[in-house]
């Protein structure tokens, strides 16, 4: 019986849990948008991190935030997405395509 298909799914969930952390999210608003905030307090196998950027101006300055909210997705801090807010100043993002994002980051490190 072939047992490839198990030790390949097998190592990818071991990489998710030993490799966690490397991969970030984090959530920048200010605070006179906090009605537009969006919640990533259920997204998984990343770090989660919220920012309010008239608190941290020097995180809005090394990102570059031009727009609030604004959701960035880093891997070994280095960013691989970026969801910026239209001009409601919503992100148009689903939690669901969110967590797609993250998962499509671990699957990178397979190809």
């Amino acid at each position: 019986m072939n047992n490839l298909p198990y030790i390949i799914l097998g190592l990818f969930f071991f990489c998710v849990g030993s490799c966690n952390g490397q991969v970030k999210v984090v959530h920048y608003n200010s605070d006179w948008n906090s009605e537009n905030n969006y919640n990533i307090s259920d997204l998984k196998d990343c770090e989660k991190a919220n920012v309010v950027i008239c608190h941290n101006p020097e995180e809005q300055e090394k990102y570059n935030i031009l727009a609030v909210p604004t959701l960035i997705v880093f891997d070994n801090n280095v960013e691989v997405a970026r969801y910026e807010a239209n001009i409601m100043m919503e992100l148009d993002i689903s939690i669901d395509d969110l967590q797609d994002a993250i998962d499509k980051v671990y699957l990178a490190k397979f190809e």
